[in-house]
Formats: structure tokens, sequence, C-alpha cells
């Protein structure tokens, strides 16, 4: 009997699908004729009852006079794939289907566009409607709209997470939270490492960085062929000693050439790439993590854990060697622990918000920062003409540190930079909550409604950017030969976001790369063993292990 009734619901399921999935060959042979039987008794009765003069008759009550003009197109009238009971549009990804990947979400939202055109419906299992919007009217219209608190969705399974663990999580994190609660946590939190004189401060360590990641990179080159095999692996931790350089205040040696990385560091970079993609599949997937542990959210509980447990222990280590050694401290280390102080003697905040805030910011610019000077490389190392350049720009601090000055004036490099964000940005789409009815594309949109504003591939539209598929950093310099982006469709290369919800590391990992980029150009003629290829991973990462030849460069 249990079989027979699991049977039933499984064909029912079936026939549900394939009902959906053919709903217009189901509308051309069966409804199609009925509805044309329907209209012409519909006809002739009308007919019957209008009066001599061919006027509807003020007695037929049963049917309603056209309305004239053009019929408000609301949110459901948008085009999309198809919708499914219970899954929505993402049966799209369903392995049976094998017609997309997830890891290839970029390209499945830019063949979307294709299909559909500038707006398109994704419908969640739980029938919640996401609005998809690729022209660049309606992007500038959404990004630039004047809120004092930005709402964007948080992440659900982050939300979960944090609620299930009050002992380490007081608020949901600066991403995630919304409101007043937000804008509390990001202008107490933010403001050290957005200070631009606060990482001038810096830009000394950062310089030696810099130089201890060149010379790893030499100690781990192949000698015959002048590769650097899983390139990637070093790149996260430059991206690491980088960012506990920023946080905390001092070098930890994770770049020392002859030292062997404790487990802890590599069991650290590989729970920050789970944290990505387990957000990732809870986000795009059906959603059962929300009703019992699943392995995505089993994944993702054991990266936060592993996350929390290393840089806790890091941090708590750095305070307690600061408390030792405060008062023996000269000025310069003072001002480099300035980020770490200031957020752990905020009086107004609790101690757990400021401690996951500082290991947030950690664990978010590992892999951040070494991706996007990955994605940089790749696109300098494409043109020739570009690394030499650069080269000019810095060739005069070969064995010297680089200044701000040289940061400022380095016109061509920044602007191969802003290219490089303009075609790979590491978050390609943009997400936020409409706080106001909005019509976009024709389409009325009501407030709450959540849209994806998919920036990088309107950037690869022609009709925004002149060949925009090409790299060509020399949109970015204006008559004067002077860095700029006053220049037509800028507002939607963000690859930080933009306004009051902009990335705080933005200036930090702006300025090193900058730095990456002049001192690996003045080291080495770096090319790749094979282009780089992209994954989805909830940001846009390069697809690993990856190669780097790096030929020494001599002058």
């Amino acid at each position: 009997m249990v079989m027979a009734v699991i049977l039933l619901i499984a064909l029912a399921l079936v026939l549900c699908c394939y009902c959906a999935i053919n709903r217009q060959k189901i509308n051309a042979i069966y409804l199609k004729p009925l509805l044309k039987k329907t209209r012409q008794l519909t006809n002739n009765t009308a007919n019957d009852n209008a009066d001599v003069n061919g006027n509807a008759n003020a007695n037929d009550c049963y049917h309603a006079t056209p309305i004239q003009g053009r019929q408000r197109r609301t949110i459901w009238d948008i085009p999309g794939p198809q919708r499914i009971p219970f899954l929505g549009t993402k049966w799209i990804f369903l392995v049976f289907f094998r017609r997309y990947k997830m890891t290839k979400l970029h390209e499945v939202y830019a063949d979307l566009n294709r299909q559909y055109g500038d707006i398109v419906l994704e419908v969640m299992p739980s029938n919640v409607p996401i609005v998809h919007l690729y022209n660049r009217d309606d992007l500038e219209r959404v990004l630039k709209y004047p809120s004092k608190y930005p709402f964007r969705p948080p992440t659900e399974i982050i939300v979960m997470y944090r609620q299930s663990r009050p002992d380490r999580y007081a608020s949901l994190g600066i991403v995630n939270e919304q409101g007043p609660t937000w804008q509390k946590l990001r202008s107490s939190l933010t403001s050290s490492i957005t200070s631009p004189r606060i990482l001038q401060n810096f830009l000394p360590a950062l310089n030696a960085v810099c130089d201890d990641f060149i010379e790893l990179l030499r100690a781990r080159r192949d000698p015959q062929s002048q590769a650097v095999h899983n390139f990637e692996e070093l790149a996260n931790l430059m991206g690491l000693e980088a960012v506990c350089t920023l946080m905390l205040g001092r070098r930890m040696g994770f770049l020392a050439p002859n030292t062997k990385q404790p487990h802890k560091i590599s069991q650290l970079a590989a729970a920050v790439k789970q944290l990505f993609i387990s957000q990732r599949d809870s986000y795009y997937g059906l959603g059962l993590w929300k009703y019992f542990p699943t392995k995505t959210y089993r994944d993702f509980a054991r990266a936060e854990d592993l996350i929390y447990d290393i840089i806790s222990e890091i941090i708590d280590n750095e305070l307690e060697q600061h408390k030792n050694t405060a008062a023996c401290e000269d000025e310069d280390a003072a001002g480099l622990r300035s980020v770490f102080l200031n957020i752990l003697e905020l009086k107004d905040l609790d101690i757990r918000d400021k401690k996951s805030a500082i290991i947030d910011f950690i664990a978010a610019g590992i892999e951040t920062l070494a991706n996007t000077l990955l994605f940089v490389l790749s696109s300098v190392t494409s043109e020739p003409q570009a690394k030499l350049r650069i080269l000019d720009e810095f060739c005069e601090y070969r064995h010297t540190n680089i200044l701000q000055d040289a940061l400022t004036n380095a016109t061509y490099t920044k602007a191969c930079i802003q290219e490089s964000y303009r075609l790979r940005p590491t978050a390609f789409c943009l997400a936020r909550i409409l706080e106001e009815d909005m019509e976009l594309s024709g389409y009325s949109l009501n407030a709450g409604t959540v849209v994806l504003c998919q920036n990088m591939i309107a950037c690869h539209k022609d009709r925004n950017f002149h060949e925009a598929k090409q790299f060509s950093p020399e949109r970015w310099i204006d008559a004067s030969g002077n860095f700029t982006v006053n220049v037509d469709s800028a507002s939607i290369v963000v690859p930080f976001g933009v306004g009051r919800r902009t990335c705080p590391g933005k200036r930090f990992v702006e300025m090193e790369v900058v730095l990456l980029l002049a001192k690996l150009v003045l080291a080495f003629d770096v090319d790749f063993v094979e282009p780089l290829q992209t994954e989805f991973e909830f940001l846009l990462a390069p697809k690993t292990p990856l190669s780097l030849v790096l030929r020494d460069r001599t002058f």
C-alpha cells in the first residue's frame, strides 16, 4: 500500500514537471482550440445582446467591457525559464537535465540574458521571485538609489548559523545586518581600514610583504621550466600575510621561504574556499539545508568553526603579546597596531562583534586579494606592451620601496587594474532589495523585490563599452594622459560594490594590488602556462590549479 502511494506521488510529480516544461506545446494542442471556440461563443452571445446600433446592452451583466490602453506588466510577466512547482526555476541546475553547471553560474546568467533579454525572472523553490537586471539604465537606477540604509539580501545560511551560536556572535555581522544595526557596525568597525592616512602608514610594511612574496616565488619555482605550480596557494599565503599585517599590526611570517607552514594555515585557506562554495550551494541550490542539516550546511558550519578557531587563536596570541610589549613599543609599531587596537578598544560594541569583525575581515581578504591579483595578471600578461608600460612607470623603484607618489602617478598601471575590474570582477553581480516601487525595463516591481544587478555582463556589451570584450586600458586614460573613471558607463564598473555598501577593504586591496603588480613585473617576465579560466564560488574565482612561468627580468 505504501509503495503504491509513493508511486502515485512520483507519477504526479513527473506529470507536473512534464506539463510545466511542455506548457507551450500543451497550450497549442489542447487549450488554444478550446479558447478559440469559447471566444466564438462569447462573440455570438455578445452580438445577440447588442442593440441595433451595435452598442453593448446595458442589461448584459455577463460580459465585461474591454479595457482600453496599455496593461500594467508585473513581476510575473517578466520572461525567464519555466517555473515548476516546488522547484521554481532551479530545475535547470538538476543533474539529469545536464543543461547548466552551478560552477559556471556567471555563464548561465549570460545565457539567460541572450535568451530572454535585459530583464529575466528567476524563481526560488519557495516561490520567491528574483529579478535579474542587465540594462545599464536599470542598473544605475537601482544602485544609485539614495538610501540611508541600503538593503541587500542577507546570506541565509550565515544568518541561520550565527543565530545558532550566540556564544560567538552578537549580531549577523556587517555584510548581513540591515538598517540602524548595520549602520552602527559599519561606522564603528571600518573607520580604521578605510582611512587613507592609516593605510599610508602601512605602505612600508606592505612593500616588505610584496618583497617576501617575490622571494617565496623564486624559492618555489621549478629550476628547469621556471614555472611555479599551484601559484594560487602561494597567492593565498600572501593574502593572509598582507591582511594580518593590516589588521593585527605585525608580520606573521607566512611567507618565509625555508619554513614549513603550520598545518592550520593550509587548513585555513581550504576552509575559506569551502566557505564560499557552501554559500553558493546554499543560495543557488534547493534550500533543503533550512529543514535538516544537509552536507551543504555541515560543510559550511565546519568551515566557519575552523576559520573562527584558527584566526581567534592568532588574535588572542597577538593581544597577549601586545600586553607584554606595550610599554616598550616604539611610535612606528604603535601606528601599525592602530587598526587592531582601535577595534578592540571600541566601547559601544559587544566584544563578540569586535572579534568576529576582525575574523571576517581577515577571512574575506585572503582569497579576494589573491583572486583579484590573478585576474589582473591574466589580463596584463595577455598584452606584452602592457607589461612594458607598467615596467616603465616603476623602473626607478627596482631597489627601493614604492612610495605613495609612485602609486598616485601610476596612470597606466591603475588603468590596467580598472580594465581588469571591468572584465572580471570578483563580485560580478550585486544584490539589492528595492525600497520603493519601481518600473524597470517596462515592468512594475514592488518595494521589497529582490534584484540582482548583473554588472559584469553589462560591462561586456558593446553598447556600453567600445569593443567591450577586449582588454583596453587606454579607455581609462583621458586626453591629458591622466587616469580617469569619468567615462561613459563607468558607473556600472563596481567590483567593490557601490555607495554605503561599498566593501570596506576597497582602498587596501587597490593599494596592495598596485604594489604586487609593480613588484612582480619588476622582478619577472610573467606568463600563464594555460589561459586562466573562471569558476563561480559565490564570488568569481580562477579555476585551479594554476601554473605561472616566472623568468627573472634583466635590465
